[in-house]
């Protein structure tokens, strides 16, 4: 039976990989919350800070869910290794197959939560070292766990910005296990379609 466990090295390798992606995005938004933080009027404040926090989180959906996606046909690769079977994945010619990309419940939370390692250093120092420099740093390179907080509230505690910080775990997660959920209808709507068309042609070599 061929191998197909992942070393935790790999797995690692992996959670960083795919958290990257919705890191530098969010990075990408958390700077523009930074430029809407200077708008003398409060309401255009929030509703644009507000509006960026739903296309952010929107965007991080989209983005996790096709990550599913991909993972439960790892898994599919995976079954098929383990029966024996041709993975059935390439990458330029060569087994496309990776143990560690396989879907599993979990992994959408993890990369949610690797994607808001940072936010979460950064109220660490806050909290215990009070370093103004940190929280400028903060709002500059995690703005999108920042911003929503203190636009709303100049006064609020530092330990609010969590709260994105949450949030962007279950969507990730959420979004995951939904992308894994399409492609495993998909699937099944394939092989649905492949087991009539067996039965067509069946029928047509017994009719002859």
């Amino acid at each position: 039976m061929a191998k197909t466990q992942s070393s935790p090295g790999a797995s690692i390798l992996e959670y960083l990989r795919r958290a990257a992606t919705p890191f530098f995005l969010n990075l990408m938004f958390g700077m523009t919350m930074f430029a809407v933080a200077a708008i003398n009027t409060y309401e255009l404040k929030i509703i644009l800070t507000y509006a960026l926090v739903i296309l952010t989180f929107f965007t991080d959906f989209m983005l996790i869910r096709s990550m599913g996606e991909l993972a439960y046909k790892m898994k599919i690769a995976g079954d098929r290794k383990r029966e024996g079977l041709p993975a059935g994945m390439t990458d330029g010619g060569a087994d496309g197959y990776k143990p560690a990309k396989e879907y599993r419940p979990y992994k959408g939370f993890v990369i949610g939560a690797v994607a808001s390692l940072i936010p979460v250093i950064f109220v660490i120092v806050d909290v215990t070292a009070h370093s103004t420099g940190a929280r400028l740093a903060y709002s500059m390179i995690a703005g999108w766990a920042f911003w929503p907080v203190f636009n709303t509230s100049t006064s609020a505690h530092i330990l609010f910005t969590l709260i994105p910080c949450a949030v962007m775990v279950v969507v990730s997660g959420v979004a995951y296990i939904l992308g894994s959920n399409k492609e495993k209808l998909r699937q099944f709507a394939l092989k649905q379609r492949e087991e009539e068309v067996a039965k067509a042609k069946s029928k047509g070599a017994k009719k002859r």
